[in-house]
Order: structure tokens, then sequence, then C-alpha cells
């Protein structure tokens, strides 16, 4: 995981692993001057709700804290997430400057995801993974075509034919190729 090099008031913001961008309960709770508690409550009371309407659900995963010797629930989030969250807040002036700057952190992060901005080598980074990610989604792609056309399709084929001869007598006014007599 590769931290993104935005920060407010010391907390990085949005964090980039595998190509998402996220950020986490405890980013939230520090930058708008909640309690780490208070953001989990708000996500638990609210995930109900905002899994049926907007078919989001925060993840609440085990973390290690500084020093390995507890751990705690983290709840990473997206960037929809965490704009459903920032809504639930009440609107200080600290919330609404953290606001914009996670905003931003997430916009910039995003562009250099897509290798819109960065040094020459992190854009060609970006460029190359952006390639590499579609050649597996094509290789993929290609394989469950092979597959569906020389294994499923055929195999379907078979076992409808077996299911119609079965269903035959019991349908007297239909012909094999599916018409009425």
């Amino acid at each position: 995981m590769s931290s993104v090099a935005l920060s407010f008031n010391n907390v990085d913001l949005v964090s980039i692993d595998g190509g998402n961008v996220f950020t986490t309960s405890t980013a939230i709770a520090d930058g708008t001057g909640n309690t780490h508690d208070s953001v989990l409550q708000l996500l638990k009371r609210h995930t109900d709700r905002f899994s049926r309407v907007q078919r989001v659900r925060f993840e609440i995963e085990p973390f290690e804290t500084a020093g390995g010797l507890q751990s705690r629930n983290i709840a990473i989030l997206d960037e929809r997430q965490a704009y459903l969250l920032m809504t639930m807040l009440r609107n200080t002036e600290q919330v609404m400057d953290f606001k914009e700057a996670l905003i931003d952190a997430f916009l910039k992060a995003r562009d250099l995801l897509n290798g819109n901005i960065g040094t020459l080598l992190q854009r060609h980074n970006a460029k190359s993974g952006i390639l590499k990610q579609g050649e597996a989604i094509a290789s993929d792609s290609g394989y469950n075509l092979w597959f569906f056309g020389q294994v499923k399709n055929p195999k379907t084929r078979t076992e409808l034919k077996e299911i119609e001869k079965e269903l035959q007598p019991m349908l007297p006014n239909i012909d094999n190729k599916g018409g009425e007599l």
C-alpha cells in the first residue's frame, strides 16, 4: 500500500492499493476532530440505510495499532463511501475544510493512478499498470469465451437435448423443432 503524498493537519488522507483509492475511518476521525469510536458508531448506525438506498457497504477490518499490542476495527472507505460518511457529519469549519481536502486528495489520487500527474517515472508506471490491467482483463475474457464455446456450450446443448427427449412424450403436440404440429 502506498500513501498518496497529500495530508491535512498531519493526517494521511487517502491511500492507493492495487489500483484502488481509499481512506480510513481513522483518517476521517483525525481530520474532522471526532473520536474514532464515534465515527465507527456513525458508520454502523447508517450502514443498513445506505446499503439499501445506495448499495454501499462499509467494510470494517481488524487493524494493528502502533506497536502491534492491540487490534481495533477500522473502516476502509472508497471515494463514494467517504463522501456519504462526510454528509452525515456536522458541518463545522474544521469538517468543511477536511471535506474539501479529502475531495482534492481523491481527485489527485485518481489523476496519479491514471498517469495524468506525477514524475515521468510515476506516469510511466501508472500507464504500464493500466495497460497490464487491461491485458489481464482481455486474457480472462478470452479464456471465458473459449471455455463457454468449447466446454460449457456443447455440454449444455447436449444436456438440453436430453431434457427435450424426456419432455417429448409429455408434449405430443410439439415437434422436435419447437413448433406446433
